[in-house]
């Protein structure tokens, strides 16, 4: 929490380490020197844009003085006792890293929301809780945080232009508090204008009968209205993000995004960007339409640039037609991007296309649910039950998958029909089940299959073994981590059949957010930076014990076995292609 802006600060080392001690001071504002013969990519590109000061060079004894904090990053601890001596002899601050013996300060861990941030430390006793805190915090507290402390921000200013006394200003920020967070679930939210005036004039709550005003000028005078794009993110696979839903994300403001469409969020987004969850899963939704129909219509409203990213098509069982309701009510600019639905996509992944010349002509796509409604379905199961030459398929078709098939067999549909459950389709976690139609319900069961998942009913199922190509590449089924400076290794990986989270490092929320989204295999590293800057993200929700970590050349092995990785395999430097395709696969690692 010091203010280090415009102060001079040095860094000694120019690994990955260093690169993290570095990129906080720049946030800060501070006037770094790096000191280092050799540094990381990421360093020589801040020097060459001038955001650093860059020496390429050994530490020269003494140097410290004169730096209002001094950190000691390299690989060698005698010059990392040096720079920490000279810099006690001169009065100044010093620490080294993973020593918290040498250390006049320690540094704490962060969780950033916006202006709010939330520091974490142990007084240099036990680092390893201090970063598993981190990312338990970096999981419970949503981006929302951030709005919400903007808010409160006008709202203390708001308080203090009405010149109260401390008892009456206290008890107005108790209810904007009490009223905005809840504690229990660690989120908040941020009130509407019609709120907060009752609370500056000492109400204790808005009037009951009158609805929140969206429509209330929340944006800066001169700001026009932002605009809304409702983008389909796909089935679940990054790659089937269309160019245009990738476009309108690179230039973003505030990303609302379902639970499903986690996985597609480009791992580059820029640190700006608000990320705001309101997923959804099955029987549980945390945050009802309502509110996030208000969300949109408040953000846009503040002049921002939306994206609502959704899972599939907007428009096809996403709920994107009410959302476009309201926005065209609220009188907020939007636009549709659509998106690859996972009706034609996961069924394609399982080797099972969806129309077939002479064999299915008719495509009915529908939600199982209705087979399971009192109130009288809208699907015509008898007239579906007697089309021989059509594809059904069911979007959300596990839990009703019984009923379904009990409706069609007894409307006279064929019991030896072909049919199949899909899984997670198009992603790395993807499983599918084919039987025939009166088998189904029981192979599901037996293989355990879970939600997500649709089912698909029709002659074309019958070619799924033959055309299932996915399952056939050597790396099927592996979810795996390539650092942004090894996406020519990537490529390989890819085409052998793996899901590749390209991620930048330092590490982005936007990559947080997606390597939690589905289990990892594992990661693929080339330099012992690497390993520094991925150690902080392990024990993140996709990451396990079983995750592999592939080290390319012993210095990036060593650094992995001495950070404490489990499974780490090491590999030649500079192997590629098939051969590192090969080693990937080989189950004996």
């Amino acid at each position: 929490m010091l203010i280090i802006r415009g102060r001079r600060c040095l860094v000694v080392g120019g690994g990955g380490v260093a690169l993290r001690k570095v990129q906080g001071l720049v946030e800060e504002g501070a006037e770094v020197t790096v000191v280092a013969p050799v540094v990381v990519n990421h360093l020589e590109a801040m020097a060459e844009r001038q955001a650093i000061r860059l020496e390429r060079r050994a530490y020269v004894k003494g140097e410290a003085a004169g730096y209002a904090l001094v950190f000691a990053a390299t690989d060698d601890p005698a010059v990392n006792q040096m720079v920490f001596a000279d810099a006690e002899r001169a009065g100044g601050w010093a620490n080294v890293a993973d020593d918290p013996e040498a250390a006049a300060f320690h540094l704490p861990a962060r969780v950033r929301r916006g202006p709010l941030q939330i520091a974490i430390g142990s007084a240099g006793e036990a680092p390893f809780v201090v970063h598993r805190l981190r990312r338990l915090f970096e999981r419970r507290l949503g981006d929302e945080w951030g709005e919400w402390l903007e808010s409160a921000a006008r709202f203390r200013a708001a308080v203090r232009a009405l010149g109260l006394p401390r008892p009456e200003r206290e008890a107005r920020y108790d209810r904007f508090f009490d009223a905005t967070v809840d504690p229990g679930a660690l989120t908040a939210r941020v009130p509407s204008a019609e709120e907060e005036a009752c609370w500056l004039e000492g109400c204790d709550d808005a009037e009951p009968d009158r609805a929140p005003d969206h429509r209330a000028p929340l944006r800066a005078a001169g700001t026009t209205t932002g605009l809304v794009s409702l983008v389909g993110a796909g089935p679940g696979c990054p790659g089937l993000l269309t160019v245009r839903a990738l476009e309108r994300l690179r230039r973003a403001d505030v990303v609302v995004y379902d639970r499903l469409a986690a996985a597609a969020l480009p791992c580059d987004l820029p640190p700006h960007v608000i990320l705001h969850p309101v997923g959804k899963t099955a029987g549980n939704h945390p945050v009802p339409q309502e509110e996030i129909n208000a969300l949109l219509v408040r953000l846009a409203r503040e002049g921002r640039r939306v994206v609502r990213l959704k899972g599939g098509d907007p428009y096809v069982f996403g709920r994107g037609g009410e959302e476009a309701e309201v926005l065209v009510s609220e009188g907020v600019p939007y636009e549709v991007v659509p998106g690859v639905t996972s009706g034609i996509a996961a069924p394609a992944w399982a080797g099972i296309p969806v129309t077939h010349r002479r064999e299915s002509v008719r495509l009915t796509l529908l939600t199982a649910h209705e087979a399971i409604k009192g109130d009288g379905p809208q699907v015509r199961w008898d007239l579906l039950a007697q089309d021989a030459h059509a594809t059904l398929v069911g979007y959300m078709g596990v839990t009703a998958l019984p009923q379904v098939v009990e409706r069609l067999l007894a409307a006279g549909m064929d019991a030896a029909t072909p049919a199949a459950l899909v899984e997670q389709g198009t992603t790395s976690a993807q499983r599918s089940v084919v039987s025939t139609l009166a088998g189904l319900p029981a192979a599901v069961c037996d293989a355990g299959l879970k939600p997500p998942a649709l089912f698909v009913i029709g002659p074309t199922v019958a070619h799924a073994q033959r055309l299932d190509c996915v399952a056939r590449r050597p790396l099927a089924g592996h979810r795996i981590v390539v650092p942004t400076s090894a996406d020519g290794l990537a490529l390989a990986l890819e085409d052998a059949g793996a899901d590749v989270v390209h991620v930048p490092l330092p590490t982005s929320p936007a990559a947080r957010i997606v390597m939690d989204a589905l289990p990892l295999t594992g990661c693929l590293v080339r330099s012992p930076a690497e390993v520094d800057w991925l150690d902080d993200e392990r024990g993140g929700a996709g990451w396990s014990d079983a995750a592999i970590s592939w080290c390319l050349g012993p210095e990036a092995a060593q650094r992995a076995r001495r950070r404490g990785w489990r499974r780490v395999v090491e590999l030649a430097e500079g192997v590629e292609g098939d051969e590192l395709v090969a080693r990937i696969a080989d189950p004996s690692n």
